[in-house]
């Protein structure tokens, strides 16, 4: 069992240059100068027709998030698209007008208007392609060409239930022009690891923010499938900052053995009040990279980067004239891991179990700085693949995914017995 210790750190991630920034710029000025980029002229709108344009768009930003920026640029280098110089111009925050590709590249922040508007803005812009990243600008961008009679291809990632979020109906069943990549959550798994923490665990509450489109998908999805592992669940909402302890507290007054932080785009909001306020109760999330924002115990997804690379390979075929998006199902590649926070542990007044710390792959322990980035097993290093073998494994990925007629008969199957 792989252990990693993180025992400091600072407001930094290496390779990362929007992360750091994000640290030392208040929000108020990042909105602003977004909303300056809006309305001034852009190398992209100038750009070349005769080249592909690809709207890059993310909402929210983290050391997790920035995994998988990084995997989508790689690719992308990795394939040629942009050349090390082009990478450059991206990673300062600028559009690219490039020599085999137009890139829109923006991130919201955690604004929703801004995430709107940012949508708009590349459909303005006649964007080829979009390459969205979380389950809000999913949301927004299905929303936006939902009464398009030409709509853009749409491949997400970093979405948690494409389906209870409206981008898709089945892995199969969607928008023709629409595809892309699903979170993959164990939840059994997730289940047992507060088994080895509690023997006695029965419920859970959870945290949702009432501003967010998508807390209701996520709460659909977490209600749904821990009520069918048999425990009872509890959900407060949260309006502003400051309900975060109020939630907790009444999530408490409930009895109930865990506080579980929902899916959320990589802000770490709220989380000190949430373990401040459950003293001598464990607080879960099923993403891993939560560990360093101070929850307890985290298991479940970890494959930040993955993402990114599964993602930028339906993109680059899609450039490349060898995917079929409307037959191209959404992808899920099954992986976990546990990470355990002594920290947070301690000052929750809580002893990890000795079962449960034999289980985690990241121990983190000392003081981790949040923004620190974990690197997870698995990530692929591209460097270490010739271009020929990258195409044959990716290609044979592609393969995996395509809707054969049998398929797409059997899920609609199954959603009709369903919905009867």
């Amino acid at each position: 069992m792989l252990r990693l210790l993180v025992t400091g750190g600072r407001c930094a991630l290496a390779g990362s240059w929007s992360f750091e920034r994000i640290c030392l710029a208040p929000r108020a000025l990042l909105l602003a100068l977004f909303s300056l980029l809006i309305l001034l002229p852009r190398a992209s709108q100038a750009a070349d027709d005769t080249v592909p344009t690809l709207a890059f768009l993310r909402f929210g930003q983290s050391s997790s998030f920035a995994l998988t920026d990084r995997a989508v640029l790689d690719m992308l280098e990795t394939y040629g698209f942009i050349s090390a110089d082009e990478r450059a111009t991206l990673e300062a925050g600028v559009d690219l007008r490039g020599e085999k590709i137009n890139i829109l590249y923006r991130d919201a922040g955690f604004d929703f208007p801004t995430a709107n508007l940012m949508v708009e803005d590349a459909l303005d812009e006649g964007a080829d392609i979009f390459l969205t990243v979380s389950t809000q600008v999913g949301m927004i961008a299905v929303n936006a060409m939902s009464e398009l009679e030409n709509p853009p291809a749409l491949i997400f990632a970093i979405v948690t239930d494409p389906h209870d979020s409206g981008l898709a109906t089945a892995t199969c069943i969607k928008s023709p022009n629409v595809t892309g990549t699903l979170m993959h959550f164990d939840l059994q798994e997730y289940a047992r690891t507060a088994y080895l923490q509690d023997p006695d665990f029965a419920s859970i509450g959870f945290i949702g923010d009432a501003n967010d489109p998508a807390t209701p998908g996520f709460v659909a999805t977490a209600r749904r499938t821990v009520e069918r592992l048999g425990f009872r669940v509890e959900i407060a909402t949260i309006v502003t900052a400051a309900d975060y302890a109020i939630a907790t507290e009444s999530l408490l007054d409930k009895d109930v053995d865990a506080i579980g932080i929902l899916p959320h785009t990589g802000s770490s909001t709220g989380v000190a009040s949430i373990v401040e306020a459950a003293y001598g109760v464990p607080v879960f999330s099923s993403l891993v990279s939560d560990v360093i924002h101070g929850v307890t115990v985290t298991a479940g997804f970890e494959g930040w980067y993955r993402e990114g690379v599964q993602a930028a390979r339906m993109v680059i075929a899609y450039l490349e004239g060898k995917l079929d998006i409307a037959t191209t199902a959404i992808a899920s590649t099954p992986s976990f891991a546990v990470a355990v926070n002594l920290d947070s542990a301690e000052a929750q007044g809580l002893e990890i179990t000795e079962a449960l710390l034999a289980e985690a792959d990241y121990i983190v322990q000392g003081g981790a700085a949040e923004g620190m980035a974990l690197e997870i097993p698995g990530e692929i290093a591209l460097a270490e693949m010739t271009l020929e073998e990258r195409r044959a494994e990716d290609a044979a990925f592609l393969e995996n995914l395509h809707c054969a007629p049998d398929m797409i008969a059997e899920q609609l199957s199954t959603l009709g017995s369903a919905g009867g």
